[in-house]
């Protein structure tokens, strides 16, 4: 009857834990369609609409200095890396969420992503910022490295709690959201600087 009851209470236990997992790939989802979405709105704004709040007084955003440009340039690089390592990162916390992998899977596949991270950071580390991009730059440096823990923290995972992943989320989405900062400023639109 103990073992029944034990049975009947891990069962119970389990479909939260699912719940929140799916919560979290919703989450993440979600944050990820609202990106690109917002991305495409700005891509497909006409012309006459973007000359308009120029007309009504508002200032233009300056343009990059050849240092600067420079800089987001070799930038850019590590950014590419980065954002393309987010996103497996991203899937494969998916692939697992849906029961499509089990979790030595989840951590042999974050495992080269880590490394992924570890050499944009090293990579990001050796460049030198103008002056007026040395805070954007430690904040980039730091998305960097949350991006890098949240990594180590999906590996990490022992038993059957997924509490790892949602500190791993929690780290992923602050780093995205460093990253739109960044690239808001550097490489509005996500163009590649010339």
């Amino acid at each position: 009857m103990h073992a029944l009851t034990q049975n009947t209470t891990s069962a119970r236990r389990l479909p939260g834990l699912r719940n929140i997992g799916v919560a979290v790939v919703a989450v993440a989802l979600t944050a990820t369609a609202l990106y690109a979405g917002l991305r495409e709105m700005r891509k497909a704004v006409p012309p006459a609409v973007v000359a308009a709040p120029m007309e009504m007084g508002h200032a233009e955003r300056p343009a990059l200095s050849a240092d600067e440009e420079r800089y987001a340039h070799a930038l850019w690089k590590v950014h590419d890396q980065v954002r393309t390592a987010a996103v497996r990162m991203s899937f494969a916390g998916l692939s697992y969420k849906m029961g499509d992998i089990k979790k030595s899977e989840l951590a042999a596949r974050v495992e080269p992503i880590t490394q992924n991270f570890k050499s944009a950071l090293a990579d990001a580390t050796k460049l030198a910022p103008p002056a007026s991009l040395e805070q954007l730059h430690a904040e980039y440096v730091g998305a960097i490295r949350d991006y890098e823990q949240a990594s180590l923290e999906m590996r990490a995972g022992k038993g059957e709690s997924d509490d790892h992943l949602i500190t791993a989320q929690t780290k992923s989405e602050r780093a995205a959201t460093t990253l739109l900062k960044v690239g808001d400023a550097l490489w509005p639109g996500e163009h590649k600087p010339n």
